[in-house]
């Protein structure tokens, strides 16, 4: 009896010792292991809108549009049924024949000398009243000077000229023009039978025309001829100037001015503003006009009130700086956290187009500190594809775990 009480007795001993050691261990494993993260949660509610839209002033006749750098047309106005380009034709012109003769802004190209028929081609628009640059058989001009006078006084003879010596006839620089248009996603423009748009056969649509524009001012060269008012040095003439007599004005960079009796007045512009140090350029055309003034004076207040759909920061949630995106429930003491926006959300787009906002948190630790980064607050444009993030940070730190806490919150370490 004596015996199973001794025996009974060291059972017991060894599982109070068994029973210590645990404790002590769990003891140990709690108060150095890592305290459990806190968890985000998202009270701001998120959302997709609208950006308000500027009332376009379009023009009452014929067809318009506008377009957006890297983005493409973004609005148009009238029916867009293909019309005479009238001489705005000519940044086709220039744009296949730099295809095929490339130049860099410091090069002036390969030197052009003019032929009889060249002449005679200058003799034809001089006696239709066309617009054209004076020219002599013999004169030489470098490519570079034969596009400043295709694109600065619209001269139908130069375009001509240019294309043959590019081409070899303008049959083959028609076909070589439809297939660059084709190539380019301009499925409603047409070259016809000449290179200067004064023949009507040549044809597109005022959204196609947007496109082009943005071919065009893409094109270092091309971009740089447009926005000169003048150029000097041409042998026959001297100075030869711009009739882009908008150059300049309402932020204009170029492009270019069209008229003819079958397509009346055209005018394609390119005008560049910057909002929150986002350079953009604004392409308008407009097509159909009855005289070219009526279309330059109908193109400016359309892109003022285009320039002014990006002229306030389009902020279409009430995320401020300082506003609350989302908390942290401190679960040993309930404490509340809050995490707000480092800045307001804004993203440059046009208006009345969709805009979207997303917020993310991550997990914090109780070593937390005030204006730590905790997340991100996007803002997208679906339109400009363009998009603006802001930095969420914590209001304060959060309180340490007391041992006891951890002591008796065992399941709170199994998901570390």
């Amino acid at each position: 009896m004596k015996e199973a009480a001794e025996k009974s007795k060291r059972k017991w001993s060894f599982v109070l010792v068994i029973i210590v050691i645990l404790v002590a261990g769990y003891v140990i494993w709690a108060l150095t292991a890592a305290v459990p993260s806190i968890q985000p949660t998202t009270t701001f509610k998120t959302t997709a809108g609208t950006i308000p839209s500027e009332t376009l002033p379009w023009p009452a006749y014929g067809q318009s549009a506008i377009g957006i750098n890297n983005v493409g047309v973004v609005a148009t106005h009238g029916n867009q049924t293909p019309a005479p380009t009238a001489s705005v034709a000519k940044l086709i012109t220039a744009l296949c024949v730099l295809q095929k003769y490339p130049l860099n802004l410091s090069q002036s190209g390969p030197t052009i000398t003019i032929t009889p028929a060249d002449v005679v081609l200058y003799d034809i628009y001089e006696s239709e009243q066309g617009s054209d640059m004076l020219v002599y058989s013999g004169e030489q001009l470098s490519e570079y000077q034969m596009l400043e006078g295709m694109l600065l006084p619209s001269a139908d003879n130069i375009a001509d000229s240019l294309a043959i010596w590019a081409f070899g006839s303008i049959a083959n620089y028609s076909a070589y023009a439809n297939q660059y248009l084709k190539d380019q996603g301009l499925n409603t423009t047409h070259v016809g039978n000449d290179a200067s748009g004064y023949n009507p056969s040549t044809t597109s649509t005022a959204a196609d025309l947007v496109k082009l524009g943005e071919l065009a001012m893409a094109n270092p060269v091309i971009a740089q001829i447009v926005a000169q008012p003048a150029a000097s040095g041409i042998p026959a003439v001297g100075t030869i100037h711009n009739v882009n007599f908008l150059l300049g004005k309402n932020n204009i960079v170029g492009i270019k001015t069209g008229n003819t009796n079958q397509a009346g007045g055209v005018y394609l512009s390119a005008s560049k503003i910057s909002i929150n140090n986002n350079p953009l350029t604004i392409v308008t055309a407009i097509m159909q006009a009855p005289t070219l003034f009526d279309a330059l004076a109908a193109s400016q207040p359309l892109i003022t009130a285009a320039q002014s759909n990006f002229s306030s920061p389009p902020n279409i949630s009430s995320i401020g700086r300082g506003a609350v995106v989302g908390e942290y429930t401190v679960p040993w003491d309930n404490q509340v956290i809050t995490a707000t926006a480092s800045q307001p959300v804004e993203v440059v787009s046009w208006g009345g187009s969709a805009v979207a906002e997303s917020i993310s948190l991550k997990p914090i630790s109780y070593k937390s500190q005030p204006n730590q980064v905790v997340g991100l607050i996007k803002t997208t444009s679906g339109l400009l594809k363009t998009s603006n993030t802001t930095a969420a940070i914590l209001s304060q730190s959060p309180t340490a775990p007391s041992k006891l806490w951890i002591l008796f919150h065992p399941l709170s370490f199994i998901h570390l």
